[in-house]
């Protein structure tokens, strides 16, 4: 485990980038100002008994909203340090006063001082951090000569492992500030990963360990319930990418994210994940979501003419990629399907979608690509020749899937579905799965209009006689 000290000395804290703040908005009343006392506290320089305002960001992870202001709990303190012109260097330990709503307690300074809290804390080199309550329990912040005039602040990153939620919050909520303005603002330091991971054994100890993408490695051992669920929390760094970061639990190692995912600060994220072996085919892969997993992390894996997928490079033909996983039907024609598999090559290029002046009644928003490409291609190729393509499209669909097994057009919310599951962006879909253009839908819009797929990824209605790309889907 490797210990993240975070400022080693104060000078070091001096040196910290400054951090994206919010000012807090209140008066110099709300600071009560006391001069020091002229006599040195035995070894540790002189005291200043002084009382801060604090408000924290609408984004931190602990705090509740009761109409007026942001609130703090009961046991929490507020560590301060810095460095003045004249007091040299000065640190605390504030405790919070539920009554006032405000930190109190006493700074030790270096030398002898005789102006105000105000006058100290405005100097340009102060730093606030929030100290959680429960924070000593875990290790994950210490102070360093508490309580004298060069005391620090501590941070190990290892140790930032609970066993719920709740503690986490507790343990975690890491908020600092280095801006006085009549008080201080904080502003959210770490996220809060709240996991369930599915597929262990039951009612056994196992151990979670997490690589935050660098050296900082995060552990912790937790019981799974009587159906082989683990449940734990971890505090990580705002900032970080899932994507960099690795999950082991019981030996198992868990896939996070398929693509770039940047953590919030001061943001709680439900995380579920199944420890069960990968799934090799959309059999298994259905089976898993029917089974309640999680299986948004295998969108854009391949698929081959067998049915088997793989995250790249599937043995065997390649026919297209995993675009949309769903719990219940993914097409409304295909009883049964939960998974929707895109074509990994167009079906037709510079096609018009067809029959000018003729509605077909296909103008509802929903999911059925299937029968609407089978009505549209009924009438044949010259009057849709859209539907046709995609409909006619040759690659082998896997057997053993949901029934009827074909090729066919997406409807307008099946290609809202497959831009949704792979991040909400056209340009994400089109570095996934090669598309590169516009795409006709088969959905109408009216006698005259049908609705296409366009490359800012919105949805847009546009003459039937224009020509635009086609690409075909199938459900399973």
């Amino acid at each position: 485990m490797k210990t993240k000290n975070i400022f080693k000395t104060v000078a070091f804290a001096m040196l910290m980038p400054a951090m994206l703040l919010t000012t807090a908005c209140s008066s110099e009343d709300d600071l009560v100002n006391n001069t020091v006392s002229t006599e040195a506290v035995a070894n540790k320089g002189y005291a200043l008994p002084v009382t801060v305002n604090v408000t924290r960001q609408s984004d931190a992870t602990r705090a509740t909203f009761d109409g007026s202001k942001l609130n703090f709990g009961t046991d929490d303190k507020l560590f301060v340090n810095g460095t003045h012109e004249t007091a040299g260097l000065f640190a605390g330990t504030l405790d919070y006063d539920a009554v006032s709503g405000k930190f109190s307690g006493t700074i030790y300074t270096q030398n002898s001082y005789t102006g105000t809290a105000d006058e100290l804390f405005e100097g340009g080199m102060e730093s606030a951090w929030l100290l959680p309550a429960g924070y000593e329990t875990p290790g994950y912040l210490s102070i360093e000569n508490s309580g004298t005039f060069n005391a620090s602040i501590s941070c190990d990153a290892s140790k930032a492992f609970a066993t719920t939620k709740a503690i986490a919050v507790e343990q975690f909520s890491y908020e600092t500030s280095n801006t006085y303005s009549s008080g201080f603002a904080l502003s959210p330091w770490n996220a809060i990963l709240n996991f369930t991971i599915t597929g262990l054994a039951a009612s056994t100890e196992v151990t979670a360990s997490f690589t935050d993408g660098s050296s900082n490695v995060i552990s912790g051992n937790v019981t799974t319930d009587g159906s082989g669920n683990a449940t734990f929390a971890i505090g990580v760094e705002g900032d970080t990418n899932l994507k960099n970061c690795s999950l082991t639990v019981g030996g198992n190692a868990i896939t996070l994210v398929s693509s770039s995912k940047v953590l919030a600060a001061g943001k709680i994220y439900n995380i579920t994940r199944s420890a069960a072996p990968a799934a090799t085919s959309l059999s298994e892969l259905k089976t898993a979501i029917n089974g309640g997993t999680d299986c948004s992390s295998y969108i854009g894996w391949e698929v081959n003419s067998a049915g088997a997928i793989a995250a790249s490079s599937v043995s065997g033909t390649m026919i297209g990629y995993v675009a949309y996983v769903s719990t219940s039907d993914v097409d409304a024609g295909v009883s049964g399907s939960r998974i929707l598999v895109i074509a990994s090559a167009d079906a037709a290029a510079n096609t018009t979608w067809g029959s000018k002046g003729t509605a077909r009644g296909l103008t509802a928003d929903d999911l059925n690509g299937y029968s609407n490409t089978n009505t549209l291609q009924g009438y044949g190729s010259e009057a849709h020749p859209a539907a046709y393509a995609a409909w006619s499209y040759g690659a082998t669909i896997p057997s053993g899937g949901a029934t009827p097994a074909h090729w066919f057009m997406p409807t307008k919310k099946q290609w809202e579905n497959m831009r949704d599951a792979k991040g909400g962006t056209y340009n994400a879909m089109a570095a996934a799965y090669g598309i590169s253009g516009h795409y006709w839908t088969s959905t109408e819009d009216s006698n005259n209009n049908a609705w296409r797929f366009v490359t800012n990824s919105n949805i847009q209605s546009n003459m039937k006689s224009l020509n635009y790309n086609v690409r075909s889907i199938f459900a399973y």
